[in-house]
């Protein structure tokens, strides 16, 4: 990866609609008035909002997993939470970042693709020992492309 967001942090709640209803992504339903609470979505992405960052995804290591990460998809990024066995983090490897799942694997640690036709990294030393940059909370990807690159600033 070697796109960098710029995050400006929204003082104001950004409050959202929320049905509380689910979509069926089969057969549709009639449909339903379940209007309920509005969610604020700075609150909802952004737990520690002086902590947390975007980052672009540049590659395919991630796809085809279960994170639903693709090429193109912004990662809310929380540099205050502490890594732990599965999560997804920005890591330093050989100075290059790189986006991985975190496994334990007995004793050893291991940054591993989601996509099975890149290799995993083995770690040296327990997770506070190697340079993480955060654990990635929210994965967001775009249906209708271009939007995002308009209020993004990448360098």
């Amino acid at each position: 990866m070697s796109r960098v967001v710029v995050l400006n942090v929204l003082r104001k709640p950004l409050l959202l609609p929320f049905f509380q209803s689910r979509v069926p992504a089969g057969f549709p339903s009639p449909a339903e008035d379940h209007m309920g609470v509005k969610l604020d979505l700075n609150a909802l992405l952004l737990s520690h909002p002086h902590a947390t960052y975007l980052v672009m995804v540049e590659g395919h290591s991630m796809t085809g997993g279960r994170s639903g990460i693709q090429d193109g998809a912004l990662l809310a990024v929380d540099c205050r939470l502490k890594p732990r066995h599965d999560d997804i983090i920005i890591a330093v490897v050989e100075g290059q970042h790189t986006v991985k799942r975190l496994i334990q694997r007995g004793q050893d640690w291991w940054l591993v693709p989601d996509n099975p036709l890149y290799p995993s990294i083995p770690l040296t030393g327990e997770p506070d020992l190697y340079d993480c940059w955060g654990v990635v909370t929210h994965v967001v990807t775009e249906t209708r492309p271009g939007r995002l690159s308009r209020y993004v600033r990448v360098s």
